[in-house]
Formats: C-alpha cells, structure tokens, sequence
C-alpha cells in the first residue's frame, strides 16, 4: 500500500459537517438506516424541504437499484420499532415498481397498519409520480389485506377511506361478512351490527338523548370520540358530561391522549384565547385554564394512562405525549403523563446500577429544527437525556453546545421538569463536542443525544482520551445529515424518535447487536 492509500484509508470518507466540524460519510447501508429510522423531515437546519425531498427522491432510487433487500428490512424496521409511516410507505410504492413483485408482497402486510395507511399507499401510487397507476398485480396484493384484516371496526371507523380504496381494486370474496362490509361501503346498507348501532347513536344524540341504551351501544360496539364529535352540538352540559365520561372509558391509548384537552374542555370552568406558533404560522387557540372534572371521572382517565400495555400496543412516539402534557392543566394527568414515560423508560433501559454513564445533551441552536409543528429536535433530546436519568441513577447530565455544564437533575425529579432543566442550561448555540471530554470521568458509556452537526472534532478527543477497556461513545441522532462523527468502532450509532430505542442503547452497553445488526436480523 502506497503512501497516498495509508493516508485514504486512515481518513476514510472524512468530509466537513455543516456547522465546519469533522464528519464521515455514512456508508449507503448506514445511510438507508439512518433514513428509514428518521424520515422526512420540513427542511432540517441547513437544508430546505426542497433539498431534503430531492435527497429522498435519490436515496429510494438508489435503494431500488443497489439494495432492495436491506431497504426493505429497514422500512419495516422504520414502522415496526420507530413507528414510521410515510416513508415507508413511499419504499413499498417504489418497491412495487420492480418487475419480481416478491419483496413487495412480503413487505406490504407488515408496513401497512390500518386503512388510513392502505388509502395513503393508493394515493402515492396513484399521483406521486413514481408509477403510473395501480396495476392488476397492486391491486391484487391491496384486496387481500382487504380480506384479511378487515373487520366491522375498521370499516365503519374509516368508512370514506375504504370507500375511495373499493373503488379502485374491485376486491371480490363469497365470504358472507365481507360482502356485508361491501355494501356497506359501496352502498350504505347498515348491514352488520356495529354500523346499525352507528347510525342509531347518531340519530340519538342529535335528538340531545344520552340515554342509558345510547351509552350501552357505545360502550357495546367501542365507539370512538371522532365518529360522535359532529353530533354533540345539540347535547346539553350534563348530556355532553355523560356521554364523554362513557366515551373515554372506551378509547384506546392513542385517541385517549390525542382526545384529553377535549375531555378538559367539556368539564371546564375557565378558558382564555392564546396566540400560538407552529411551523406553519400562527393560529388562536382556546386554552382551558380551570375545570371541575369529577374525582371518578380523573381516576377512571388516570387509570388508563397508566397502562403500560396499552401504552406499548398503541406503538405510540413520545411526541404526543410530550404535547400532551405541555397542553393539560389536570395535574394528575400531567403526573399520569411523567410516570408512564418512567415506567416504559425504566423498564427498557434497566442495566446494571452499577454502570457508569456520561449523558451529553446537544442544546445548540440546530436542535430546534422542527420535527413536528410543535416539536423541535431539542424537545425530543431533553426528554431522551432526562429519561436515561430516571432510569439509572448512577448518571451524569450535560447540556452542551459553545460551552458544556452539568445540569442537577435528580432521579426522583419528574420526568418534564428535568427535560426543561436540561434546556434551560446555558451553554450557548454552537456546538463543540470535544469539550465533553474535557468533563469525561472515565465512564464505561458517553450517550451523545445530537443531530451531529459538531463545528469541531470530537473523535480525536474520544480516540485519545484514557478509557475503560470496552468503552463506548454512543450517538443518538434525530437528524438525517447522513454523517458521523467517527468510523472507530468504538463509536456506535442509532437513529430514531422511540422511547424503545432505550433498550437498543441498553442492548449496545451489553455488546449484543447495534441498529443495522438489527435490521440485518428481519426476516423477509
């Protein structure tokens, strides 16, 4: 090997980051990973939605052409474990495309959830310009998730959606129950009982009767808020009381927490008018200040949110509930809220107490990057880095940006009010990781919490610095830069928004297998 080869090989595919630091060039396998683990986002901090649109547009084709197996595994990984769904949604449309229609049909049933997403996948085949129509083979593989997953729940609860989906496929079966649900999709004909119990509550509460047959065929057929929400105009302050109490007894943990301002809004006693700012501009928003909620009625809501396997079934990302808690003003909920993220957080990410650990916190100004109209990039950090201490005492907080301090969260802090410590730590806007090494204790583990967009270079000081045998720097990204800060294999990465990719972090500390060994496992 020449000199210029030594020299190649020991930098690799070094390149600067946006922010002037020292990066890597992911690998396209490490890049498919990072992409499917994070998605699309609205224009990152140094790219517009233009870039990151064509960025995608490049990686799918790519994908389709070099690597359509691996790809895959990460678009069912993307949805099953971070609970993705747009992209890869868009994988299978492109994955429909190649001729051998194999991948395809063995992905499909495992990325596409629920008739919302069926009628997303119809959409973008149909007019994202990627191909052109359906096709008889498409249609063919959308009619059997047809036969096989639909049920009187889902066809009633997304009666417009499936409406729009027979339209186009045609699906044809002689079992009874499924031409029962064709008619009524295609003809309103209330022909199976949950959609007779539909209309019937309908009817009854546009009369204003909550009466106790109503909420026996509510509770009965598991009706849900946003299938009644458009017939409550009438109900009177004790009626609406009512029927919500009952409703929210029945609601599943997604709609619970999507659905608790609502449940304040029916009890409350004071509200007020407030401005507020999304991503997509202003808006006035009515905010619930005081309510009377009956104690039974808080209790009963507590109870659910507490639910550890409701939790889990939902595949929920903590963002709703990092929403949620910032927008109620019930305390129990807010408490409710805390304990269920330390419960799953604890139970994910129980390694030994006696493990040393360095949490880095990146709070510079690149982290407010949105990943949701009320989200930022910041937000999601905070809540990760104040988990990991919830979880395991025996760990030491950063906040690090132009300069790095210890935040003093303590484990028996709730779980909100360290997240916000950790923000409101001053450390300014750049974002210079070497500095951690300067407040490295020598702990077994450094978790970083970043977008990776360091203006400086981190690896040397890492590869220098005196350590445990086995030492680990551990970078959660929730960015998709697609560069690393390190190709040492001391340096491990993970991508995603998950409060389960805590047992992944747990999982690396163990020396079992990383995020792409996770992915390589998946069967197809």
């Amino acid at each position: 090997m020449n000199n210029v080869a030594k020299v190649k090989a020991m930098t690799g595919d070094k390149k600067k980051t946006f922010e002037g630091g020292v990066g890597y060039q992911m690998s396209f396998r490490e890049t498919l990973a990072e992409f499917f683990s994070l998605g699309l986002l609205n224009g990152n901090f140094y790219q517009s939605q233009e870039e990151v649109l064509k960025n995608a547009k490049d990686i799918f084709e790519r994908a389709l052409k070099e690597e359509p197996e691996f790809a895959t595994k990460c678009a069912i990984y993307g949805n099953n474990v971070n609970s993705l769904k747009l992209v890869p949604t868009v994988w299978l449309v492109y994955l429909s495309t190649l001729e051998d229609k194999t991948l395809f049909k063995k992905a499909f049933p495992r990325i596409i959830r629920n008739p919302k997403m069926l009628h997303d996948f119809m959409t973008l085949a149909r007019k994202g310009g990627v191909r052109e129509g359906l096709g008889r083979s498409i249609k063919k593989v959308m009619n059997e998730w047809l036969f096989v997953k639909l049920n009187e729940y889902q066809v009633s609860r997304n009666k417009g959606k499936l409406s729009d989906v027979i339209k186009v496929t045609r699906p044809f079966n002689n079992e009874e129950e499924f031409q029962n649900f064709m008619r009524y999709l295609a003809k309103d004909e209330l022909s199976f009982p949950r959609a007779v119990a539909l209309k019937t509550v309908i009817e009854n509460l546009e009369k204003g009767i909550v009466d106790l047959d109503t909420l026996a065929l509510i509770e009965k057929n598991r009706l849900q808020l946003e299938e009644l929400k458009h017939s409550t105009k009438t109900l009177s302050d004790e009626g609406k009381k009512a029927l919500y109490e009952k409703m929210y007894e029945g609601l599943n943990y997604s709609a619970l927490i999507l659905n608790l301002v609502a449940l304040e809004r029916v009890f409350a006693t004071k509200t007020q008018q407030v401005n507020k700012w999304t991503s997509k501009g202003a808006f006035t928003q009515t905010m619930v200040v005081e309510t009377d909620m009956p104690d039974d009625v808080v209790q009963m809501v507590v109870g659910k949110l507490n639910d550890v396997q409701a939790y889990r079934k939902s595949n929920m990302l903590p963002f709703a509930l990092i929403t949620a808690e910032r927008m109620v003003v019930t305390p129990e909920f807010k408490t409710a809220i805390g304990n269920m993220l330390k419960k799953v957080a604890g139970e994910a990410f129980a390694i030994d107490k006696n493990i040393s650990l360095m949490v880095g916190v990146d709070t510079s100004g690149s982290m407010s990057s949105q990943l949701t109209d009320s989200l930022s990039a910041m937000d999601v950090a905070t809540l990760f880095g104040a988990l990991v201490k919830k979880s395991h005492a025996k760990t030491n907080v950063f906040a690090v940006a132009s300069l790095i301090k210890e935040v003093p969260v303590r484990k028996q802090d709730d779980v909100f009010d360290m997240a916000r410590q950790i923000e409101e730590t001053r450390v300014g806007a750049g974002t210079y990781f070497e500095q951690i090494m300067d407040k490295y204790n020598g702990e077994q583990y450094v978790l970083l919490i970043t977008d990776s967009e360091s203006a400086d270079n981190l690896e040397r000081k890492w590869l220098n610095t005196k350590k445990p045998e086995g030492a680990k720097l551990i970078v959660w990204q929730l960015m998709p830069y697609h560069t690393k800060l390190s190709k040492d294999p001391s340096v491990v990465y993970v991508a995603g928004y998950s409060d389960r990719l805590l047992g992944l972090v747990k999982n690396i500390m163990e020396g079992k297998a990383g995020q792409i060994e996770e992915i390589e496992k998946i069967e197809l």
